[in-house]
């Protein structure tokens, strides 16, 4: 590979708190002349197959994935997994149960705006959500809606946010856990924009010597001195490098940014190398 492909290798679908179907997100991709893309919805492969599908139909080389909310010292850390097998029945019963603690979680949020004097239905977010996977956004959403605020970002300030009094935790899995699950379905694990978190740099070997693959270096809520300190981290630490635009497509300048994000071709080339160890390996992934 001497040419960088265009990829992105982090999206949400309706299968979690996208705007778009997995099917409507393949064919935006392909419009926007994306060459791999990776569907990569919060605790759900559930719309994989049929990202699969229509990502085939339209030549669009895609890899299946997952983001896995996991938790270290009660701070949320997201970690995604590339090439996970979407057959593999503990992480479909991951799934299945996530998407049952999220139900249960948003049904106390929505109880705790209540006792705020600020009404909302579990039925409103629901609404929202379009029948994904329900996450605060999708409250937040319902709450504009509703009036309550003028934007989502508004929500989260005022009662969303960690330590906003609509705050409701859910339980996760440990970081290592959820690296384990990925690897156990035959998945590569890259943890997801570090850069949001506390300093977590102390654990990167620890993540390592789990099976923990790469960083994702290149996000939207990165700056350059950021991407500058992950990157001489993630050599450091022996980890790959990856970009993404964490795409939901729900901002207004979304769209504008699809096939835009650069992923210099010497990460590429490491990616494909780890990629094609996996379960699902290199499915379409270089069919244009």
């Amino acid at each position: 590979m001497n040419e960088p492909m265009t990829m992105e290798i982090h999206s949400h679908s309706t299968t979690s708190d996208g705007k778009f179907s997995p099917s409507g997100l393949a064919e935006l991709m392909s419009d926007a002349g994306v060459d791999l893309w990776a569907l990569t919805d919060h605790d759900s492969i559930e719309g994989c197959d049929a990202a699969r599908e229509a990502a085939t139909e339209l030549g669009l080389g895609f890899v299946p994935g997952i983001e896995v909310s996991a938790e270290l010292q009660g701070e949320s850390i997201h970690v995604l997994g590339y090439g996970v097998d979407t057959a593999d029945r503990d992480l479909s019963s991951y799934g299945v149960e996530m998407t049952e603690a999220r139900l249960d979680r948003m049904a106390r949020m929505v109880d705790r705006m209540c006792e705020l004097g600020v009404e909302v239905t579990l039925e409103d977010v629901i609404e929202v959500s379009g029948g994904g996977n329900l996450g605060r956004p999708h409250l937040a959403k319902a709450l504009q809606k509703r009036g309550h605020v003028a934007s989502t970002d508004k929500a989260f300030d005022r009662w969303l946010g960690t330590s906003r009094p609509g705050y409701v935790p859910m339980l996760r899995p440990p970081v290592v856990e959820a690296i384990k699950m990925i690897r156990d379905a035959g998945g590569m694990a890259v943890l997801a924009h570090p850069g949001r978190y506390s300093d977590v740099s102390e654990h990167f070997e620890r993540w390592h010597n789990a099976g923990l693959w790469g960083l994702e270096v290149r996000h939207p809520s990165h700056n350059r001195r950021s991407e500058e300190r992950l990157i001489r981290l993630a050599d450091r630490n022996s980890l790959g490098k990856t970009a993404s635009n964490d795409w939901h497509g729900h901002k207004p300048g979304d769209p504008d940014r699809l096939g835009r994000v650069v992923f210099p071709v010497s990460w590429q080339r490491s990616f494909f190398e780890a990629l094609s160890e996996t379960a699902e390996g290199l499915d379409g992934a270089l069919r244009r």
